[in-house]
């Protein structure tokens, strides 16, 4: 089938380069290929490093070869009446296609084609794009102050993994403190703290998402674009412009499900100066992304922060990933929480904050973090994981690569000492009396 994309630039030129191979591929592994590239301006380098990959790796392999590999997809398309369709638009084609499957009954059968048909592609791509030498990575997460820690239930999804390193506090008694001395100070000229200014070449490779603002402050965030950072809180303005936005399309009507996600995907709201450190145009779609595909991220500050987090690791692959969850309130009537919905004033019940509940809720989201980093190949066998909480004077450390309990330092560790711990982990020159890094980690 022959489609009209309008692409552009790089994107146009590798769809003329493999034109040949994509003419020969199955109509809705054609159209996926070609949506994908049509969003080529606002992918992450990652996302084009494995579309420049995956053609490839297709146009290198035999016509035959890639025949019989595409062979129950292209059945299913015609047994369904797919191939049929005259849609020249590639992103109406995936409407009216997935549709028509769904109608005849067939969409799980070409779902479990299409997945068999990339899992025998993609352990390729990973090879050559996550080579075994590849960069360590870091992911933080931290649970901010007031939630209502459960000592003796801390972390337990991760019981029978890494090793819980005792710390010592006393220099680490507010959340500034604990946060400087973990991140390090902001050093002059670099707007970002030690741990981000020594180990990253660009604000992309370096992420903090939070659900308040404490981590944005303690990171130098009045600094521009030396990393990138998303904050549930300073993103209340847009947040509720985006609400509104929607709001206003479900009252005028909409005319499917499709309709309705392509126009949100169509917003173009820009948050006001300062609520983004960096504000560059592909974070701005991001954050749009998030805010409408995370189930709950309009609503709950920890979701946000979950989701987020996912996202960036499966799109941008940032070298350091920072979490901070906060505190959030009480879950409120259903009848108030309607998704896009303004209540009227006299729906409006109290706010009242839910420490206990953000506990039991953050203990899961880490652990969901952990889970979907480990399920990408960029991260897996590279990553060294720290799950630190504010006020408690002990650390979880899991390394991908021996991830096994193992026994606790008798020593505890300053959060200098985890500081260098994690720069000498990133490869970083740990300055002198910074600290030590904790050998029980990193040897």
């Amino acid at each position: 089938m022959q489609f009209s994309s309008p692409l552009t630039g790089a994107a146009a030129t590798l769809a003329r380069q493999h034109g040949d191979t994509l003419a020969r591929l199955p109509a809705t592994v054609h159209a996926f290929i070609l949506v994908e590239l049509e969003k080529w301006p606002l992918l992450f380098v990652p996302e084009r490093r494995y579309q420049q990959a995956l053609l490839d790796h297709l146009s290198r392999t035999p016509p035959r070869e890639l025949e019989q590999a595409v062979a129950g997809i292209a059945r299913i398309e015609a047994e369904s009446g797919v191939a049929r369709l005259g849609e020249r638009s590639p992103a109406r084609f995936q409407d009216e296609s997935q549709a028509l499957l769904s109608r005849r009954g067939l969409f799980t059968a070409w779902r479990g084609e299409v997945d068999a048909f990339f899992q025998t592609i993609d352990p390729l791509l990973e090879a050559q794009l996550h080579p075994a030498d590849a960069p360590r990575r870091l992911v933080v997460q931290i649970y901010g102050s007031g939630i209502a820690v459960q000592r003796d239930r801390l972390w337990k999804p991760f019981t029978g993994m890494g090793v819980r390193v005792p710390l010592n506090l006393e220099a680490a008694g507010t959340t500034e403190a604990f946060l400087r001395q973990l991140t390090g100070e902001v050093e002059a000229g670099r707007g970002a703290p030690a741990l981000f200014a020594r180990t990253i070449d660009s604000p992309l490779d370096g992420w903090i998402v939070e659900s308040h603002d404490a981590l944005h402050a303690a990171c130098g965030a009045a600094a521009p674009a030396a990393l990138t950072g998303l904050s549930y809180d300073r993103l209340r303005p847009y947040r509720d412009d985006l609400t509104r936005a929607l709001y206003r399309k479900v009252q005028d009507g909409v005319d499917s499900p499709q309709a309705f996600a392509a126009y949100a995907r169509s917003l173009r709201i820009v948050p006001p100066g300062g609520t983004l450190i960096n504000p560059a145009e592909i974070l701005l779609a991001f954050v749009r992304d998030v805010l409408i595909t995370g189930n709950g991220t309009l609503l709950m500050n920890n979701t946000f922060v979950e989701w987020a987090a996912v996202q960036a690791l499966r799109r941008a692959q940032p070298r350091i990933l920072i979490t901070r969850f906060g505190v959030r309130d009480r879950l409120k009537p259903f009848s108030s929480m309607v998704l896009f919905s303004q209540p009227r004033p006299t729906d409006h019940v109290p706010i009242a904050q839910d420490p206990a509940g953000s506990f039991i809720d953050v203990e899961q989201l880490s652990y969901y973090i952990w889970l979907n980093a480990e399920k990408n190949p960029a991260y897996r066998s590279h990553t060294l994981y720290l799950f630190l909480a504010e006020g408690v004077d002990q650390m979880l450390a899991i390394r991908s690569d021996a991830p096994a309990a193992a026994p606790s330092p008798a020593t505890a560790a300053r959060l200098a000492d985890v500081h260098a711990t994690m720069a000498r982990w990133l490869g970083a020159p740990v300055v002198n009396g910074a600290g030590q890094p904790i050998a029980d980690i990193v040897s």
